[in-house]
């Protein structure tokens, strides 16, 4: 038992250690950090230094038990500052000492600077600390005698590819305080490994900074093109991919910010001559913080869209952007519930001919019709009327600010035109915008102003107050609190839309149903969704075979991350995200490895209403999830490098006591060339997924369940979950 808790306290510190390197280019991945470690001992002295500041700073981290070790979090800094250090100074007893408490001071500094930028405007830390304490070291080791200074190897350096090239790749070195382009390609290696975008904006943005410093200076200064220009690397990733999502908007962001931190470089150098320092990373960090702090501050949600709260690479958060769009869930669009039980219909829609026009044109007005018709008898009472008097229901969670409810209904046909939007309830937002709910029954409103709503609470009834000619709901999201203040985009969460009487309904996860369109709320089905409910430490154990060869034996277990992310992961340490809500089960957010069981069944449950009902619907899972050929793989890396989506067709059916469950997808390379699939799967109550079969352009994935499990714990045993049915 000690051998093995020794084994991974070793484990744990090694991958921190190892992972602290790939951070300093925004990886994670520790096999990446070999590369980098070994890169870095081009110049073994600076290399030695900066992995003693590593240690001292893992070391220390551990002691002071500090969270998030095994990521290197609060590592890097301290590898900056031996780096930096012995690129300067000979390796000694007397540096070693120097490097010792500057890699302390930096764990230090990383912890606490952390959490005051993040209460600040939740911006990072980056590499802050490090120039913090390198400055320090700096200026105190000025007043050391027993320092000595380290000469770089006075052979001159060969061309690796010449020009533009070498000076990139010296540059990006030069990130590491290793100024070589053999060490730089090493190190462009990683990079590209970690991701393709990423290295793409290092080129542009380097191209970008190097370019404008060379037509306002007419030429750089050799000690400016490496020592400076690795700044212009850094924060065209960090901008343009690490804390934005991919677009063109972000990209234009990230080449402006390389111009700027161009400019901020020789600034900061002329300040800094004056004591033989170097720049360091102070343009990257003065610029990037001060653009990601600035776009903390706009008041609007159009792209680039910033991800200061959960920083990723940009083909994960590209992947995550576009599966929420393809679901209809737009960046600056609300989603809300349906503020009512059962069926209802679209009687105006945005940009509505009546009265949703600018700057109100984001607006949905509900009514209920049979055949055709809003009401029964001659519709002369508002009692006739199919809405008049039904709960209308809270569509969020929020708090009430306002509400009115003594105005008196009109009678049919006629509208109160000095109370427009009749008897009301503004409910406000957490992200500080409000939703209206208009048209209201008098004397109806059972809320109070300050009282907390949740999704489907009753709060009224439904009405024909203000202007409104005939009983209904409208229902709109506005930007202040003042009645008639511009109205904001919104979607409908978790409902069915029927847009034609003979056409089959279909499930639309978010939808913005359309003037006409038939509106029901998803009804669930108790049995189908304890089939597929997967709650913490559930473990299902599967055999599987491609083209029907060997079988193989792997488990999907059910997690919790430290964010409070759902996890199915499976026995490759491959793992997707997964939530059931609003009477929906999806999964979203995959990382790490391929595997052929987890991607299978992502494909075949990606999107998976828990309707108790003959149902179809449409989705775009990861195009990554299909198993395609080798020539295939190359047509989409070329042509989707950030990745992209499926046209997926999803049918569900109940026989026998089986949901079948058939999804058709489609992978459109060239004109010509489509990749098609099939996955089918068979539910059973009870028993959840017992089968699944994908097929594609001649692979065979097939997927039995052997055995459902629960994890062991503390006081619970692992116990088996009978399969007999």
């Amino acid at each position: 038992m000690l051998n093995n808790t020794l084994l991974k306290e070793l484990h744990d510190f090694g991958e921190g250690l190892l992972r602290a390197y790939a951070t300093i280019l925004f990886s994670n991945n520790w096999l990446i950090g070999v590369l980098f470690l070994g890169a870095s001992f081009w110049y073994p002295n600076a290399g030695l230094a900066g992995l003693i500041g590593a240690i001292v700073g893992t070391i220390t981290a551990r002691m002071l038990s500090f969270p998030n070790l095994s990521e290197g979090l609060h590592i890097y800094n301290s590898l900056l500052v031996g780096l930096a250090l012995g690129i300067v100074y000979r390796l000694d007893n007397y540096l070693i000492v120097l490097i010792i408490m500057g890699a302390v001071l930096a764990v230090i500094l990383t912890v606490a600077l952390t959490d005051v930028l993040w209460r600040l405007e939740h911006l990072p830390v980056l590499s802050l600390p490090f120039v913090m304490v390198a400055f320090t070291c700096f200026f105190a080791a000025q007043a050391y005698g027993n320092l000595s200074v380290y000469l770089f190897p006075s052979t001159p350096i060969d061309p690796l590819f010449g020009g533009f090239v070498d000076n990139f790749l010296v540059a990006l070195g030069s990130a590491f305080f290793i100024p070589h382009p053999i060490a730089g390609l090493m190190f462009f290696v990683g990079l590209l490994l970690t991701s393709r975008y990423l290295a793409l904006l290092a080129i542009t943005g380097y191209f970008v900074g190097y370019s404008l410093l060379t037509w306002l200076t007419g030429s750089i200064h050799p000690v400016m093109g490496q020592w400076g220009g690795f700044n212009f690397i850094l924060t065209a990733i960090a901008v343009g991919g690490v804390f934005t999502i991919p677009s063109w908007q972000s990209f234009l962001l990230a080449m402006v910010a390389a111009a700027l931190s161009s400019v901020v470089a020789m600034a900061v150098q002329g300040v800094l001559q004056i004591y033989s320092l170097p720049v360091l990373a102070i343009p990257f960090l003065l610029t990037t913080l001060t653009v990601l702090a600035a776009m903390r501050k706009r008041q609007t949600t159009s792209p680039p869209h910033l991800l200061l709260e959960s920083p990723s690479l940009p083909e994960c958060s590209y992947e995550q952007a576009r599966l929420a769009k393809s679901r209809g869930a737009e960046p600056d669009s609300v989603p809300l519930a349906a503020p009512f039980f059962g069926s209802w219909d679209i009687y105006q829609g945005f940009n509505g001919p009546h009265t949703h026009q600018p700057p109100w044109q984001h607006a949905l007005d509900f009514i209920i019709t049979k055949r055709g018709c809003s009401y029964r008898n001659n519709g002369t009472s508002l009692n006739d009327y199919y809405c008049f008097d039904l709960p209308v229901l809270s569509p969020c969670y929020g708090t009430v600010v306002r509400y009115q409810d003594n105005l008196p209904d009109n009678p049919p046909g006629e509208v109160d035109a000095k109370n427009n939007w009749g008897n009301f309830v503004l409910i406000y937002l957490d992200s500080g915008l409000y939703v209206l709910l208009a048209h209201l029954r008098e004397e109806s409103v059972t809320v109070v102003e300050g009282e907390r709503l949740i999704p489907g609470q009753p709060l009224a009834r439904c009405g024909n107050t203000g202007r409104s000619p005939q009983p209904h709901l409208h229902m709109h999201v506005q930007t202040t609190a003042v009645l008639g203040s511009p109205t904001q985009s919104f979607h409908l969460v978790g409902v069915t839309v029927q847009s034609d009487t003979d056409a089959a309904a279909g499930f639309y996860l978010a939808s913005r149903p359309d003037e006409g369109d038939h509106i029901s709320v998803l009804k669930s089905d108790g049995l189908l969704q304890h089939a597929l409910h997967m709650p913490l430490g559930l473990q299902l154990r599967y055999r599987y075979s491609t083209d029907e060869s060997t079988w193989t034996t792997q488990t999907l277990t059910a997690s919790m991350d430290l964010e409070g992310h759902f996890l199915l992961t499976s026995g490759s340490g491959a793992s997707t995200r997964y939530m059931e809500e609003g009477g929906v089960l999806y999964f979203y957010c995959r990382q790490g490895p391929k595997d052929i069981l987890l991607d299978t069944w992502i494909l075949s449950l990606g999107l998976s209403p828990l309707a108790d009902a003959t149902i179809e619907w449409q989705d775009k899972p990861s195009d990554r999830l299909l198993p395609v050929s080798y020539l295939h793989k190359v047509l989409r890396s070329v042509i989707r490098p950030l990745g992209g989506g499926l046209d997926s067709l999803y049918h569900r059916v109940k026989r026998d006591n089986t949901w079948h469950q058939t999804g058709v997808h489609q992978l459109s390379l060239l004109p010509g060339i489509v990749v098609k699939a099939e996955s089918n799967v068979e539910i059973v109550p009870h028993r959840g997924c017992v089968h699944l079969l994908l097929k594609t352009n001649g692979i065979k994935v097939e997927v039995v369940l052997e055995e459902i499990l629960t994890l062991e714990d503390q006081g619970i045993p692992q116990t088996e979950i009978s399969l007999l049915s």
